[in-house]
């Protein structure tokens, strides 16, 4: 066995490190998700598709920053705990930013808030995902809380389960939930 002082950053092969009997595993994705210092930097939603990825979005925000919105796909749920927050920096107004499922059998459980725009205090609407909610709706230029400052958190909890909330503000109107059953089989 080599001396570890003696070894530099690019001779060491990081996927297992042997301590003793005890052998220490990591994917190569794990060690760069813990050694990544950018953890806390924002990433900008900016194409019309993202497809969001453990090693890229796990644990940091996600802008949306697009008039005609973006499309999110979550990767598909297995348990992880990966936490998956998003904000709206910039609402959209000819169309919508959207977070779905990555297959058929994903669901969304949990609740979405949305505070009605019009300056006025209780004005505060929430909706419940149904069984069969994969996807979220969020149009800025509509009822289903899309204006700038929002925020969506999506926690992979279980396989097959996403843990979603939101807290949003509509532009006024009818508020109408932002779930929806759109994945198709």
């Amino acid at each position: 066995m080599t001396n570890l002082t003696d070894l530099t950053a690019d001779t060491v092969d990081v996927t297992t490190l042997s301590l003793a009997s005890t052998a220490i595993t990591a994917s190569a994705a794990e060690l760069n998700s813990v050694a990544d210092v950018s953890a806390a930097a924002a990433v900008s939603a900016l194409g019309d598709t993202l497809v969001a990825t453990a090693a890229l979005h796990a644990g940091k925000v996600v802008a949306f920053g697009k008039t005609d919105g973006t499309e999110v796909t979550l990767p598909a749920a297995t348990g992880t705990g990966n936490v998956y927050t998003f904000v709206i920096a910039v609402a959209a107004t000819s169309s919508a930013n959207l977070i779905k499922v990555a297959n058929v059998t994903d669901v969304m459980n949990g609740s979405l808030n949305i505070q009605a725009d019009d300056d006025a205090d209780g004005t505060l609407k929430c909706w419940m995902a149904e069984v069969d909610d994969d996807t979220m709706t969020f149009a800025g230029a509509a009822t289903t809380g899309g204006i700038v400052g929002g925020r969506i958190t999506c926690i992979d909890y279980a396989a097959g389960f996403w843990s979603c909330t939101a807290f949003t503000i509509s532009s006024g109107g009818s508020e109408a939930t932002p779930f929806s059953a759109t994945v198709s089989p």
